[in-house]
């Protein structure tokens, strides 16, 4: 019985893809949650957005980014793990995936085609991973370090800002292959598409902060406004429900709510020191303060801030949990 034991162990190892699962304590229901990961401490956190509270779960590695599937499902990664992780949420079984080497810092994914798109400063480039087969089905080699990406799905175009390089590709989704590229803003961060144009942030060159939104028409490469607003500009949420952008400056600690079509800009909402991810519901918008260890809840009709929740370990990214999508 003993070698029978062992063997199997063996066999288990060396199907190690099917075998290196675990599970991390998750709470009994995700209503009303809100999924943050922290980045100074490898660990991620359940906060309860009604009470205020919040529960964490310590990981074997740090968390650059995570992207939601459905309700029960969230892929990760970490910049330094060479695969990508399933996390169900029901339970908190985590099981390491397919192998996509060193140098993920962000995911974006496609419901209806069920593509997960991710991008590797290391390897500058950009992946396509089905979630459903659990396979990479491609990658396409980009400009140096590709960071923030968006989609044009009526174009079936993927745009993905490479801040080494200060330029942004454009990947055709169905050939999966660049089809052109263009110069945009010294070291830039975050991308946010209105359906004609892309917006990009960034922090600038050295010794001269960037204080401006860069907005560009994706197929001439042609910049076609600028609007100020706060120092460094790193991370945008829009979304169908309203005719305003939100945008998060980590330089000054602020957020800003702009006009869509005429690109009028509110008065800033200070937030915790560092902001470094904004995501929304239908009344709310979410802000995460990276050395602020806070998460600032903000009302969208009124753009006043609701809450403000005391968090630990620099919480970054965040996924709303059930009954908050």
């Amino acid at each position: 019985m003993k070698r029978i034991g062992i063997i199997s162990f063996i066999i288990c190892f060396i199907l190690l893809a099917g075998c290196s699962k675990e599970e991390i304590p998750v709470p009994p229901s995700m209503n009303n949650m809100l999924i943050v990961s922290n980045l100074k401490k490898p660990e991620i956190s359940f906060v309860d957005l009604q009470k205020g509270k919040s529960e964490v779960s310590k990981l074997n590695f740090r968390i650059t980014a995570m992207e939601k599937i459905n309700q029960n499902t969230i892929i990760l990664a970490g910049d330094l793990e060479d695969s990508l992780y399933r996390l169900q949420l029901k339970d908190g079984e985590l099981t390491k995936l397919k192998n996509t080497g060193k140098g993920v810092n962000d995911l974006l994914y496609r419901p209806k085609d069920h593509l997960l798109f991710f991008s590797n400063g290391k390897k500058n480039k950009v992946g396509f991973y089905d979630v459903e087969k659990d396979t990479v089905i491609a990658e396409v080699s980009t400009d140096k370090f590709p960071t923030s990406m968006a989609v044009n799905d009526k174009k079936n175009l993927l745009y993905v800002v490479n801040v080494k390089a200060a330029s942004l590709s454009v990947i055709d989704i169905g050939s999966k292959k660049v089809i052109s590229h263009f110069p945009i803003v010294t070291r830039p961060n975050g991308i946010f598409f209105d359906g004609n144009y892309v917006w990009i942030g960034g922090h600038g060159p050295y010794g001269s902060l960037n204080e401006n939104i860069y907005i560009y028409d994706p197929d001439t490469g042609k910049e076609v406004d600028r609007v100020k607003v706060g120092v460094m500009p790193v991370d945008f949420y829009g979304d169908d429900s309203s005719a305003y952008v939100y945008a998060i400056c980590h330089g000054s600690s602020s957020v800003y709510r702009i006009n869509i079509k005429n690109r009028s800009v509110s008065e800033p909402l200070e937030v915790g020191a560092n902001p470094y991810d904004i995501i929304g519901d239908k009344q709310r918008i979410y802000v995460s303060s990276l050395d602020g260890d806070s998460l600032a809840i903000i009302d969208r009709t009124t753009f006043t801030i609701n809450r403000e929740i005391r968090l630990k370990n620099g919480p970054h990214m965040m996924i709303l949990g059930e009954g908050n999508e």
